[in-house]
């Protein structure tokens, strides 16, 4: 139900052609969504199917043909249900997390390499969302900023703890080059063993 919410909400605001609600997504969902471009076409096929919208063809004077989605009732309804409904947590899926649970089969220093360059992503796609503040600011209602200041709030979390395991791998690392290479070596089959 996520993808077809999320379309059903953006048409809750009005008619919008594939376009306007791939604009509109990327500005507001593209950073904390598993929506993807792709999706958005066969969802909308399958909601025109469910009845929970409607398409109109706008014949375009020289300029291409473009299809126009608007809301019914019943997806009027639709929507309004899924918002009132009980919300359940989803569970995050983080590729992150999944690497650093079975870090122990890697060097430091190829553990410290690694976390750095999540850490990099991580603050790119952070300045990629401040980046648009000042358009989100300018057509998001109250609700729709308070989503926006979440999402700024998760990526300074989420910077924080990783950057916290980089510090606790560059500690390692400074560590382990203070040991000789038998001792370390022995560290490792220990780790691989634990």
């Amino acid at each position: 139900m996520h993808t077809k919410f999320m379309l059903l909400g953006f048409l809750m605001q009005g008619s919008m052609t594939g376009y306007e609600i791939k604009k509109r997504f990327s500005l507001s969902f593209s950073f904390f969504s598993g929506l993807s471009y792709g999706s958005i076409y066969p969802a909308l096929k399958k909601m025109k199917q469910e009845g929970l919208i409607t398409m109109k063809v706008e014949i375009g004077d020289g300029t291409p043909n473009r299809k126009v989605y608007t809301i019914t009732a019943s997806g009027e309804k639709a929507f309004l249900e899924s918002l009132r409904a009980p919300f359940y947590l989803e569970r995050p899926k983080d590729a992150f997390l999944a690497r650093l649970y079975f870090f122990a089969h890697l060097s430091p220093e190829e553990r410290l390499s690694v976390a750095k360059g999540h850490l990099e992503s991580v603050k790119d796609l952070q300045r990629q969302l401040k980046s648009v503040e000042p358009q989100i600011k300018g057509r998001a209602d109250k609700y729709q900023y308070l989503c926006y200041r979440f999402g700024v709030q998760f990526f300074e979390d989420f910077i924080r703890s990783v950057t916290q395991i980089v510090g606790d791998l560059e500690k390692e690392e400074a560590e382990g080059k203070a040991r000789s290479p038998k001792t370390l070596a022995q560290g490792r089959k220990r780790e691989r063993t634990q």
